[in-house]
């Protein structure tokens, strides 16, 4: 296993990398492939040259999002198979009745969708439960990322109609959950503290963490539909507001505990 998400993430191979989907960051813009992005992806990619499902979870997909202070869901980061009509009408007013929303996780760690329907025989179980079959969701495990004890992030591993859930998959998650809160949760609050404390803008801020995620000048501008003076440009207003010279400096600096 890598030594960090970041390792990781740099040394991903392009071709193990699914293609980056639509995503709601609502009102803002379409999100690039973060570090979390990578991670997730790994938790639910298909083997090759196998049929069958893969990774650690062997997941149809997987959903990424961060939790703000009044927990609300934003800036979600979706894998490119998440039914679209699931994660819209989620959005729409579903999640009112979602049993695994942060705001109903109490202290766990991880929860598993069918356990929790199957626990909560209400109206609203029901309804909820239809809409998750009706949009092509067998089953989910969620899992809540904590940071000072409260839920700053979660990540959805999603199950299709007839995809087989591996047995033990609630142990699984729970022995990478720790994991995954740690490198998820320090690159978060780089994101969160990081543009007051040295003046970056929103956009130097996104350059910032794709470079953290070892993309390249080019790859910086295709997720963020830039072109690639642009980029250069937003580096170099990047280096003088941190002080350094370099981008692995830029790297060392924002992985740095304050």
């Amino acid at each position: 296993m890598a030594r960090n998400l970041l390792d990781y993430a740099a040394r991903l191979p392009q071709r193990d990398r699914p293609r980056d989907a639509q995503t709601s960051v609502i009102g803002k813009h379409r999100e690039g492939r973060s570090c979390s992005r990578f991670w997730a992806d790994r938790i639910q990619q298909p083997r090759r040259p196998s049929t069958s499902r893969g990774g650690i979870l062997e997941g149809s997909a997987t959903a990424f999002y961060e939790v703000d202070g009044n927990l609300n869901l934003n800036r979600f980061v979706l894998s490119s198979n998440v039914p679209p009509s699931f994660h819209d009408q989620y959005l729409a007013g579903m999640n009112r009745f979602d049993p695994l929303h942060p705001r109903s996780a109490s202290d766990q760690p991880i929860a598993r969708l069918s356990v929790a329907l199957d626990r909560c025989a209400t109206a609203e179980a029901a309804t909820y439960r239809a809409f998750a079959g009706q949009c092509g969701v067998a089953d989910m495990i969620e899992f809540f990322f904590r940071r000072n004890d409260r839920i700053v992030a979660g990540m959805s591993v999603l199950w299709a109609p007839g995809c087989k859930i591996p047995d033990g998959s609630m142990n699984i998650a729970e022995k990478i959950h720790d994991y995954l809160e740690f490198n998820l949760t320090s690159r978060l609050s780089s994101a969160v503290d990081e543009p007051a404390r040295y003046g970056l803008t929103s956009r130097e801020m996104e350059v910032v963490e794709l470079l953290c995620c070892g993309r390249t000048n080019r790859e910086i501008g295709e997720c963020l539909s830039i072109g690639l003076a642009t980029v250069k440009t937003h580096l170099i207003h990047i280096f003088e507001k941190l002080g350094v010279e370099t981008r692995s400096a830029v790297v060392a600096l924002m992985s740095r505990p304050h």
